[in-house]
């Protein structure tokens, strides 16, 4: 029996004790929870509560937590623009890492990191759990069936996503700040992003797309309605705080296949419903179960995503999402701001040493992002009129 992995959380935030915590415990031959590290003394001790861990096991400091010659795995829960930091120096001691999505805010910040990962000779995986979803999983296989023939067109409507706060001991809203975030609600769920360029089995080389605040004088956007170009395929990616529709349809030379939703809301908060396929022998709904609450949909998910983490160490191989993926997944969703802001469709990748890649969604102070823009019209990202 292989030695279970042993893990070392950076951050206490929600999605780390609720869910990294959980996905880790619930696969105890793979993994074992050996530290925690958070600047807040109440998060850290409820995260230590929680892991089941001595005091002498959690860290005020990450610095600590990544010396420790009793630690295999990083798994780096922090606020995105935190994580160059922490996964470059945590490569360099020589552990694998997880980190969550996005990668990072800026681009160069996630090219960092995914060098850092390779000189090292360890592993770089991202939370891209949703590909672990069953009716993502299904969608894929279906695909590579060839039953719906050669794909088209993907379509990922998420609409309706929940506007949560972070935890109160930290900055519950550092998701509206765009040099913490590195964008609002697409950048939040570009989960949306990875599907649509997963389903449609090529990788996107050009964005288009229009987005907006949800209330106004927010400095990030809360709608973002995309089209990302992928030779002959195309994806539309709607991303919105609210309660607009939710859904993926996936369109082939030879069929079609829709992910229906309850009361057509957005995943993961809508559960899944069914999954119809028509092609020109008519409609039939594939054998699949209906989907889960949120709670234990995205601890299931996340539990697959560590266990692919885990192979992909044994194996000595890429997990599902690895940084190299994550980097141009977030090189995708600011080609989409980028897009936005000069009414234009945007090439991907980005230059390496242009602003958008250097700087994120802040580069767009540095380019020349017309005086008519509605994004300085809405100050957008730290955007003004007449700049």
């Amino acid at each position: 029996m292989t030695t279970p992995l042993r893990v070392g959380i950076v951050g206490c935030g929600n999605v780390a004790l609720n869910f990294h915590v959980p996905a880790y415990q619930a696969l105890p031959e793979r993994y074992e929870i050996v530290g925690l590290a958070d600047p807040t003394p109440e998060r850290l001790e409820l995260g230590r509560e929680t892991a089941g861990l001595t005091a002498e096991q959690v860290h005020l400091d990450a610095a600590a937590l990544l010396a420790r010659e009793d630690v295999d795995v990083i798994d780096v829960c922090t606020p995105q623009h935190l994580h160059r930091d922490l996964v470059v120096a945590a490569a360099a001691a020589g552990k694998h890492v997880l980190c969550e999505k996005p990668i990072a805010a800026r681009p160069a910040d996630a090219a960092a990191m995914v060098e850092a990962a390779q000189q090292a000779g360890v592993v770089l995986g991202v939370m891209h759990n949703y590909l672990f979803f069953p009716e993502v999983v299904a969608l894929t296989a279906l695909i590579g069936s060839g039953e719906l023939g050669e794909v088209r067109t993907v379509t990922v409507n998420m609409l309706g996503v929940v506007d949560s706060p972070g935890a109160a001991g930290y900055r519950p809203q550092w998701r509206h700040d765009p040099a913490a975030a590195g964008g609002g609600v697409l950048m939040d769920m570009l989960h949306g992003v990875y599907l649509a360029e997963h389903l449609l089995g090529a990788p996107v080389t050009g964005v288009s797309a229009f987005v907006d605040s949800a209330t106004d004088g927010d400095a990030v956007e809360g709608l973002a309605l995309c089209r990302l170009e992928a030779g002959r395929r195309a994806g539309l990616v709607d991303i919105g705080w609210g309660m607009g529709q939710g859904g993926i349809a996936v369109h082939g030379t030879l069929g079609r296949a829709v992910a229906h939703y309850r009361a057509d809301g957005t995943m993961p908060w809508a559960p899944f419903e069914r999954l119809t396929v028509t092609t020109a022998a008519g409609t039939r709904t594939a054998d699949l179960p209906a989907g889960q609450e949120l709670g234990p949909l995205i601890a299931d998910a996340m539990r697959d995503t560590v266990a692919d983490l885990a192979e992909a160490i044994e194996a000595k191989q890429d997990p599902a999402a690895d940084g190299a993926a994550a980097l141009h997944t977030l090189e995708t969703t600011v080609a989409a701001y980028a897009s936005a802001a000069l009414g234009r469709t945007v090439a991907v990748p980005l230059p390496t040493d242009g602003p958008l890649h250097q700087a994120g969604v802040l580069g767009l102070q540095d380019i020349d992002v017309p005086a008519d823009s509605p994004l300085r019209r809405r100050g957008l990202f730290g955007l003004t009129t007449g700049a």
